[in-house]
């Protein structure tokens, strides 16, 4: 008799404390109404902690005006309008005023950057820096970045976008009490390791980047701000 294969038990990546508080809520609840009552209450908590406690130094968490909170809930923004703008470049029907708004979007970008060309469509971290690297690096090449613990972002190393494309990741040397760049490590770490690119994208920064110093320390290594 063939013996059944030992297959492992998945495991729960989530902490395991607070799926035990969400199933604890949920069944406490006696209707699907009182369950949809449970999430508003937790959006609610976390609007008068984070909103109106804590002070926030996310970069992408900048102060939203209440204009742009509207403009986030408002019917267009449920809306789905892949393509282009234009009747004959989208793939769904029913964009004509979508059509205007990114209009209006993309020329405003026009004047605010005196460009010729603007594209609104905003792009994830992850597929930005990923095009940055494609056109920048070529699989091998050595990069330096910053390390999370530090502020730096998941798609300068290993597990995101730069390991995606076969970089050696050197980390960015910082001071552990200053929370800064150690420019003095960084003068002799840079030119052994010879790097590409220096990726300081960050999820947070709290002090400027001495880029002069560090650009003249890599050699002339392009200086990428690769952001999360």
């Amino acid at each position: 008799m063939q013996e059944t294969p030992h297959v492992p038990e998945q495991e729960e990546v989530y902490d395991p404390a607070i799926l035990a508080h969400a199933r604890a809520l949920l069944d406490a609840c006696r209707t699907p109404r009182e369950m949809g009552e449970a999430v508003q209450a937790a959006v609610a908590r976390n609007e008068a902690w984070r909103g109106k406690q804590c002070l926030n130094l996310l970069a992408p968490e900048a102060p939203t005006s209440p204009t742009v909170r509207a403009l986030l809930s408002s019917e267009v923004g449920t809306r789905a309008a892949e393509g282009h703008i234009g009747p004959v470049n989208r793939w769904f029907a029913g964009t004509r005023h979508i059509d205007e708004i990114e209009a209006l979007c993309a020329e405003l970008l026009k004047q605010v950057f005196r460009a010729r060309y603007a594209d609104h469509r905003l792009v994830a971290s992850m597929i930005g820096n990923l095009a940055v690297y494609t056109v920048l690096t070529d699989p091998g090449d050595v990069i330096m970045s910053l390390t999370q613990p530090f502020g730096g972002h998941s798609s300068n190393r290993l597990d995101g976008p730069a390991g995606v494309r076969g970089l050696k990741i050197v980390d960015i040397p910082f001071d552990l009490v200053e929370l800064e760049v150690d420019l003095d490590l960084f003068r002799k770490v840079a030119p052994l390791v010879r790097p590409n690119v220096v990726a300081l994208g960050a999820s947070m920064t709290l002090f400027p980047f001495p880029l002069q110093a560090m650009r003249k320390a890599s050699a002339g290594s392009p200086l990428a701000c690769c952001t999360g």
